[in-house]
């Protein structure tokens, strides 16, 4: 059997393609590949008009079957080939699109997986919002990227707990919250920092009015923009000052001294807080004295080699994927573990334009309370042995996310023994139980589906629960500092379950007879 296989990224471009739409269908792709190699001679097509059918008809010629895999979307799938076509693709809502937009029918995937006669994801999830709308006769299977056998090497050397120090070596970027002023960044402004260094809605940097651009010293440290004047702080202190007392102490003080608080309270709430000139503002540092903040520019790509000890909790994502939900696993984090300085949250960010969204997360940690624990933002992509050290230093791997198609780096870190703390929806639903992570709460509430331009709520995303997702934290820091035995336990069911889960074998198992059958179909 011959195998062609496509996807829009490819190996020369997923350097520069690193958080792009649909940019992970490569990892995808190159995860299958071993599999697709005991079933049949696999051709990578890099352009598939040109090559898919002339190949299609030089392989019927010669007597031999023929199938091509699209690792996209299926709008984004091709319908008028000869040869027997499959899309691959991952999906974490709990409907599919069944409507066109734009005039475009192939945005109505109800449509376009008719035409195309067979379908491939991630998770029974998605098979089953396939199935929804098509009915269950509809040839939708799921095979999970066959990711497992690729970390036999770091199973073998884990002894099932992380070394005690452990050192990761890459080239990128890196920021340490411990060995950076984070008030630097407390005032930044995020959109700046990415117009100053991309541009602006499609614009290249050249292209924006020169009034617009940043000056060097914003361009080179955290960016310092206007600070607010001293009264409007004080305002917003008193404010919580009232609602503290309104929430907490009000019920514990004697009636008498409440209703004299409370009078209080209004007649200072109902005047405008002013304050001497000389003090109603705090003036922007100077150029001068921005430069002085920083005379190198943290965000530029270099040489790193981190040192990791204790319990390291490790997240993997596309900082600009909504559905990421980063907020939620950093301020979590600050809150659950704030006094334990050997707890460190390691953020592995994969986008090629970071800078807004690491100064985004800079701000974040800036307008937290003090926090002892440690936060590492990186950028850059990692080999493989250099990811592979990442996850060997890893304690428990992170997702807070509002829905996954199958999420590739939750099943390598689980697949290598590292117990997870994640909720259990959508694509997660398949191997995330109490067994081998830290479990989530969530809920459904509305949303759109997302490359949908109207923003129409058509379907439902997973929404995580703040305080469960901080209560995973301290239970899982917990578990690995006084009960190994547990850790233990939860590695090892790990590294069974995702064998099952997500091996070549069984990948092979159930593409073998889909293949066959497609390629016959025609």
């Amino acid at each position: 059997m011959k195998i062609l296989v496509y996807s829009e990224t490819t190996a020369e471009t997923i350097k520069t393609n690193l958080g792009l739409p649909e940019y992970s269908y490569y990892f995808v792709l190159k995860e299958f590949l071993p599999a697709l190699n005991e079933l049949g001679e696999v051709v990578i097509v890099k352009n598939p008009e040109q090559e898919v059918d002339a190949l299609y008809a030089q392989y019927q010629a010669k007597g031999e079957s023929c199938v091509f895999l699209v690792f996209a979307p299926p709008h984004k799938t091709p319908i008028h080939f000869l040869c027997p076509t499959i899309p691959v693709f991952a999906w974490e809502f709990d409907s599919i699109p069944n409507e066109p937009w734009l005039n475009d029918p192939s945005q109505d995937w109800g449509y376009m997986l008719r035409q195309l006669g067979h379908a491939i994801t991630h998770s029974e999830f998605t098979v089953a919002t396939v199935h929804d709308l098509l009915g269950p006769q509809y040839p939708a299977i799921s095979i999970p990227a066959p990711v497992w056998d690729r970390f036999n090497e770091i199973r073998s050397a884990a002894h099932r707990l992380p070394s005690p120090t452990h050192t990761v070596q890459f080239e990128g970027v890196m920021l340490d919250s411990l060995k950076i002023d984070l008030f630097d960044y407390l005032y930044a402004d995020p959109d700046k920092v990415h117009a100053n260094t991309y541009g602006k809605f499609g614009q290249s940097v050249e292209a924006i009015e020169p009034t617009e651009q940043l000056t060097t010293a914003q361009s080179l440290t955290p960016p310092l923009a206007r600070r607010p004047d001293l009264s409007t702080w004080l305002r917003i202190t008193l404010r919580y000052g009232i609602e503290w007392y309104r929430l907490v102490l009000r019920n514990s003080l004697p009636n008498a001294l409440s209703r004299v608080l409370a009078r209080l309270f209004r007649s200072v709430n109902r005047r405008k807080l002013t304050l001497p000139p000389n003090l109603s503002t705090v003036p922007a540092p100077t150029v001068s004295e921005s430069i002085e903040l920083n005379k190198s520019n943290p965000l530029s790509p270099s040489d790193h080699s981190i040192k990791l000890e204790g319990v390291v909790f490790t997240t993997v994502f596309n900082p600009y994927d909504g559905r990421k939900n980063w907020q939620d696993l950093l301020t979590a984090f600050c809150t659950a573990l704030r006094e334990k300085a050997d707890a460190t949250l390691i953020f592995k960010l994969t986008h090629r334009e970071y800078h807004s969204a690491i100064t985004a997360m800079l701000k974040c940690m800036a307008q937290l309370p003090e926090f002892n624990c440690r936060v590492l933002l990186i950028q850059g992509y990692l080999g493989d042995d250099d990811y592979k050290s990442l996850v060997h230093a890893t304690s428990f791997v992170v997702n807070a996310s509002y829905g996954e198609g199958q999420c590739l780096p939750l099943m390598e870190f689980l697949s290598c023994g590292k117990p997870a703390i994640a909720p259990r929806h959508s694509g997660m639903t398949d191997y995330i139980n109490e067994d081998v992570a830290f479990v989530v709460d969530s809920w459904r509430d509305a949303s759109a589906w997302p490359h949908d331009p109207r923003l129409a709520c058509r379907t439902r995303r997973h929404h995580v629960s703040w305080e469960a997702l901080t209560q995973a934290y301290a239970e899982a820091y917990l578990t690995f500092k006084e009960h190994p035995e547990r850790y233990k336990y939860m590695s090892e069911q790990a590294i069974s379950a995702m064998q099952v889960h997500c091996s070549r074998a069984a990948a092979v198992a159930k593409l073998e007879p889909l293949l066959r059958t497609a390629s016959q179909a025609s």
